[in-house]
């Protein structure tokens, strides 16, 4: 965790340098969100599969606020929000493709013993933290239903 307040904090100052306000504020957000997340759990700091999910959750915010701010004409907002999803994919890793999540998704299923459908928490389970940050949970979801028979 220690990694990514030190990146943010890096970024932050560079940001405040270059007078870039849109930077200013999606860095200052974040360092708010893991801040926010960590005295929420009251023990030894956020760890990193957590604050890849702060962070996934903030790219899902914005990406519902560019689609509400093109839907009313506001291109205006919505570039600002898809500079901010940029600023905070730039802290996640490299995100896995559709057969990488396929891949998962089959040794997943081995692993769990699963066989059909009724099955699917127990392969979410297995492939959560190999997925965390890398691949969208939704995308994730939809290809392990696909992939399980139904019962």
């Amino acid at each position: 965790m220690i990694a990514f307040e030190s990146q943010i904090a890096a970024a932050l100052k560079e940001a405040m340098l270059a007078k870039d306000q849109v930077k200013v504020d999606c860095l200052r957000a974040m360092k708010s969100a893991l801040k926010y997340k960590d005295v929420e759990k009251s023990q030894a700091g956020v760890t990193e599969e957590e604050a890849l999910q702060i962070f996934q959750s903030l790219i899902k915010q914005r990406k519902e606020s560019v689609e509400q701010f093109q839907k009313f004409g506001r291109e205006d907002q919505a570039a600002k929000e898809v500079k901010e999803i940029e600023v905070i994919s730039s802290f996640m890793p490299k995100a896995l493709s559709e057969g990488e999540i396929k891949a998962l998704i089959q040794e997943a299923i081995k692993a769990s013993g699963s066989t059909s459908q009724k099955d699917m928490g127990k392969v979410m389970k297995e492939l959560k933290p190999k997925v965390t940050g890398r691949a969208d949970g939704k995308l994730v979801s939809d290809l392990v239903r696909a992939a399980l028979p139904s019962a």
